[in-house]
């Protein structure tokens, strides 16, 4: 598979990019994989995700069977919602729910990066992004703090 084409499949029509995802990378890391089970109270079979694309769709894991998300863009043919005459509807809502551990809540930013500058730039930031969402807030370069 060439380089934007394993992107593509790598980054969910809703935005998100799998590959700094935790439950992604425990494919390849069974105590991740052991960690993420007992947190979720899976079977360590099940506590790992290919991705949206590969699995069609299909996110046992995070409790759904289907992802809503990616049945409507992919029934529209598109590849991203950001395509969509209908963007952004509320499918891509930001919520309260588990958002300390899930980072459904930056999806509209990704989207609009993916847009705006492409699939390879989100992938390249994208390491950044998670560790910004869940560690601190972020500055802007020559930016005071506010006391």
């Amino acid at each position: 598979m060439d380089k934007p084409n394993k992107l593509k499949e790598l980054t969910a029509p809703c935005g998100l990019y799998c590959a700094v995802c935790p439950i992604y990378q425990a494919q390849t890391d069974r105590a991740l994989a052991e960690k993420i089970a007992a947190r979720l109270g899976l079977p360590v079979e099940d506590a790992t995700c290919s991705g949206c694309r590969p699995q069609q769709g299909k996110v046992v894991v995070m409790g759904k069977q289907f992802c809503e998300t990616y049945q409507c863009v992919t029934g529209r043919k598109l590849d991203f919602c950001y395509q969509c005459p209908d963007f952004p509807c509320l499918k891509l809502a930001p919520s309260a729910d588990r958002a300390n551990e899930i980072p459904h809540n930056t999806k509209i930013y990704n989207l609009l990066l993916i847009q705006k500058k492409g699939l390879k730039h989100l992938a390249q930031e994208a390491g950044d992004l998670r560790r910004t969402y869940f560690r601190g807030k972020k500055v802007r370069p020559g930016a005071e703090p506010q006391l």
